[in-house]
């Protein structure tokens, strides 16, 4: 069965469960649904600091400066704008509409987390930054860890020695182990996230589940904006009608909506540059290779919207400055954030847990994660494309076809 159908099966059979079942035997929610949410959370927690320190150091190692420097700055350009203004739409949908306000918290996962940041914004953006990287750790202040790990990064790039490549790979083999740690806790989302819907609804009812739907309507629909607002005006601006350009892209947008995985999707995405759109080689290369782990508008765009969902739920109201930390976290985690599935919750957990969020409240996302991830890995690639599209495209007769 496909992986987004299992995990909303579970999340279906846990709400009618916990909405049928546990008020006349309690007892489910005590020792059976609880204890597996719980479960599955820790487990998928435990992920969080290696897989995405190590994300971030490999992402920053990947923004290449030499060849094609001129088109690597562009692209670099293009990258952070439509990254940013993905994330400001999605954080502006999400205060407008404010899918996690006035809900029950009680029925919300607990756990202890940071004080959150206070001060000014100067104060908030100072005490990012770790004196001790391993009592970081021990606080669980991952969003500090992750700026180690981006000064970590930076640093490790300038260095060619044996031993600095023999690091590198040492980085990767820990990246790609706990990716297939998360591929295998993911195994049990199913129940983990039925258990943990399950407690919720028995403690809520199932107008619970209106909050997460509304949070997946806001998320759908700042992805669609992006789409065909934003890229179609790039896509304007280059020449190229957008109607033409999403029927030469079908291909690839279809792989990433079935994969949720850019890097899967890499190989057909650099064909579709080639043969659908014809792009020069050289140019599309560059752009999509390193697109595909540090052009992710989507993710991005899905991780501010989160963590403002996860504060509203916890009836923390953030002020401006750490909205505008959320941002920035966000605009960096679209270099960082792998490309497989699943790999922007260690990320939320991170930065919301900077926020006085506990890190477990991602257990809140994880039943609708799968299918959400799907929608913005599509425009994760389709932003790739743009970029592409927008720096190859050279009085090219077929952009303004259709």
């Amino acid at each position: 069965m496909n992986p987004a159908v299992r995990i909303l099966s579970g999340l279906l059979v846990g709400a009618l469960v916990g909405a049928l079942v546990a008020p006349h035997a309690p007892w489910i929610v005590d020792y059976v649904a609880r204890p597996a949410g719980t479960l599955f959370l820790r487990l998928l927690l435990v992920l969080v600091t290696p897989l995405a320190a190590a994300a971030l150091i490999l992402g920053v190692g990947e923004i290449r400066t030499g060849g094609l420097a001129g088109v690597a700055g562009r692209a670099f350009g293009w990258t952070v704008g439509l990254t940013t203004v993905a994330v400001l739409l999605g954080v502006g949908l999400t205060n407008l509409v404010g899918p996690g306000r006035g809900v029950d918290r009680v029925a919300l996962p607990a756990g202890e987390a940071p004080a959150p940041f206070s001060g000014n914004a100067v104060d908030s953006f100072v005490a990012m930054f770790p004196d001790n990287v391993f009592s970081a750790l021990a606080r669980g202040e991952l969003l500090g860890v992750l700026f180690v790990a981006l000064l970590f990064g930076m640093a490790l790039r300038t260095v060619h020695t044996p031993a600095a490549d023999a690091l590198r790979q040492g980085i990767q083999g820990l990246f790609e182990a706990c990716a297939r740690g998360v591929e295998m806790v993911m195994v049990l989302a199913p129940v983990g996230v039925g258990g943990l819907i399950c407690a919720w609804v028995a403690r809520t009812g199932l107008a619970g589940l209106l909050p997460l739907a509304t949070f997946a309507a806001v998320v759908v629909a700042a992805i669609l904006i992006q789409a065909l607002l934003v890229y179609g005006i790039a896509l304007r601006r280059a020449g190229w009608s957008p109607v033409a350009f999403y029927r030469a892209v079908q291909p690839a947008l279809a792989m990433a909506f079935s994969t949720a995985s850019s890097a899967a999707t890499l190989p057909t995405t650099l064909r579709v540059a080639e043969e659908g759109l014809r792009l020069p080689a050289d140019r599309a290369r560059l752009v999509l290779t390193v697109g595909a782990s540090a052009n992710q508008n989507g993710t991005a765009l899905f991780e501010g919207v989160a963590v403002l969902f996860l504060a509203q739920l916890y009836g923390i109201e953030l002020s401006l400055a750490h909205q505008a930390m959320v941002v920035g976290v966000a605009i960096l985690a679209g270099v960082g954030t792998a490309g497989v599935p699943g790999a922007s919750l260690p990320v939320i957990a991170a930065v919301a847990s900077g926020v006085g969020v506990p890190p477990e409240s991602v257990g809140v996302l994880v039943g609708i994660d799968r299918i959400l991830d799907m929608c913005r890995t599509t425009l994760n690639v389709a932003g790739d494309l743009v970029i592409a599209t927008v720096l190859g495209t050279d009085g090219n007769p077929a952009a303004d076809e259709g």
